[in-house]
């Protein structure tokens, strides 16, 4: 055997492959739960070939499975540029069609091991089991393979870091045409296709025997039987002895035969079928699905996020500390201005030893004096005039700052001497205090460098 040297190409997008000595693998796979990690053995050989994404299938070659790891690693170096797709032997799987009534996949899902244990020689829970489109008749067609063969398949390639895409069955990947069954020998196997999801796989020797029972006992006949014969792997002797053995069991069929021979590989013949009828595609029969479902990998992104990713978090981080900074200042601010408030209500009530809450103390003053016969004395209108000054205070930081405060007892008016930033702020000091029932003139007012100087004549204007 040659084996043919690789050179790296294009990327592509398919790899397909199959075990040369399958029951070998099958073996690994029975006891790959109890013995991790599991060595691959160096005599499990694999065929394999890749498809580009706008070409044929390249020329099959067969090589230890390690090397065939390290092939694919060396051309492909990144699992997202291809995907695998591998044929197992029809002789592990199985193919039946039940009648379920009910559409609903609960159902049919809670329903099928019942329908098919008949039909299988093992205990059914142990099969992963897929189904396609119901037949003309309504029936469900079913294809089961061993489920810890899936598993550990899956598992193993994992492990070498292959993406494993499908997993078909080869005999439901022969060519076919409508009204016609598909036949073909792969060197061990006579692989029979009549439709999408029902096929099988019947060994050599047995054939004669198999072939009789299914031309007995297969129903919904085609109207050709098209046999397959790949020249690479097939001599004349052996040709004639399929043809002999066709025509004895179908001679007495209402169906014509026909034999079509492709100068290829039974490989490279379902190969090329595959790649060119699904493409990209995942055909009904994969059995990587349910469960079993691949995942699909992402190209990463070429786009390189680290200088953005970096000014968003120094984004971050500086508004972080601004608004610790603001915060900061606000409180500043804050205490500032309640220390202002506090000298203020000294002033005006040096009798109060304990001050807690100013407004609410300066109300209570207000309250007081509101409820005296006059309520026009020094103290009422000094605490209605304090409230206003706290109030803008509160609004403006150091907006108005009392100088001095004097009572004229004939006149009933309360003096006010007091510094303010500008003339605007002094007129919006006299709304605040008209809006409070009281009458305010200004007896004097003078700007400087410092702000502006007025002198105020307050007095109640309350009935």
């Amino acid at each position: 055997m040659t084996k043919k040297h690789l050179r790296k190409g294009p990327v592509t997008s398919k790899v397909f492959v199959r075990f040369i000595n399958e029951k070998q693998w099958v073996s690994l796979c029975s006891r790959y739960p109890h013995e991790e990690p599991v060595e691959v053995p160096e005599d499990i050989f694999v065929e394999w070939a890749s498809a580009e994404l706008d070409g044929r299938v390249s020329d099959s070659q067969i090589v230890p499975f390690g090397e065939f790891v390290d092939q694919l690693h060396n051309r492909w170096p990144h699992s997202y540029q291809y995907g695998i797709t591998l044929m197992v032997s029809g002789a592990n799987v199985f193919t039946a069609e039940v009648a379920i009534p009910s559409k609903q996949t609960r159902h049919i899902a809670q329903a099928l091991p019942y329908m098919i244990e008949d039909q299988v020689a093992q205990d059914v829970s142990l099969f992963h089991l897929i189904t396609g489109e119901r037949n003309g008749d309504g029936e469900l067609p079913v294809v089961g393979i061993p489920a810890l063969l899936i598993e550990s398949t899956r598992a193993l390639f994992t492990e070498h870091d292959l993406p494993l895409d499908s997993i078909l069955p080869d005999m439901l990947c022969l060519p076919l045409r409508e009204n016609e069954w598909s036949l073909m020998f792969d060197g061990k196997h006579l692989l029979i296709k009549r439709s999408e999801m029902d096929g099988l796989a019947i060994e050599m020797d047995a054939a004669p025997v198999v072939l009789n029972s299914v031309m007995e006992h297969w129903q919904n006949k085609p109207q050709v039987l098209r046999v397959l014969f790949c020249l690479e792997h097939l001599n004349e002797n052996l040709k004639n002895w399929i043809r002999t053995q066709i025509s004895g069991q179908v001679a007495d069929a209402e169906f014509d035969i026909e034999y079509d021979e492709a100068n290829a590989s039974d490989f490279q013949l379902l190969c090329d079928h595959v790649h060119s009828h699904f493409g990209a595609k995942k055909p009904k029969f994969d059995f990587l699905q349910g469960r079993f479902a691949s995942s699909g990998r992402r190209k990463p992104s070429s786009f390189n996020w680290k200088p953005l990713a970096a000014m968003v978090a120094l984004f971050v981080v500086s508004y972080t500390a601004f608004l610790h900074t603001q915060a900061w200042k606000m409180n500043q601010e804050a205490e500032a201005l309640d220390r202002e408030t506090k000298q203020l209500y000294k002033q005006l009530f040096p009798r109060d030893k304990r001050i807690v809450n100013v407004k609410r103390q300066m109300q209570q003053h207000i309250d007081d004096f509101q409820s005296g016969a006059s309520g026009q004395s020094f103290l009422a209108l000094l605490a209605q005039t304090g409230e206003q000054i706290y109030d803008t205070n509160r609004a403006t930081n150091d907006a108005i700052s009392p100088r001095r405060v004097s009572f004229d007892e004939g006149q009933g008016d309360l003096r006010m001497d007091l510094m303010v930033k500008d003339f605007s702020q002094l007129e919006a000091f006299k709304g605040k205090l008209q809006k409070a029932e009281l009458g305010v003139e200004t007896t004097s007012a003078t700007q400087d460098k410092e702000g502006v100087k007025a002198r105020l004549k307050i007095r109640s204007e309350r009935s």
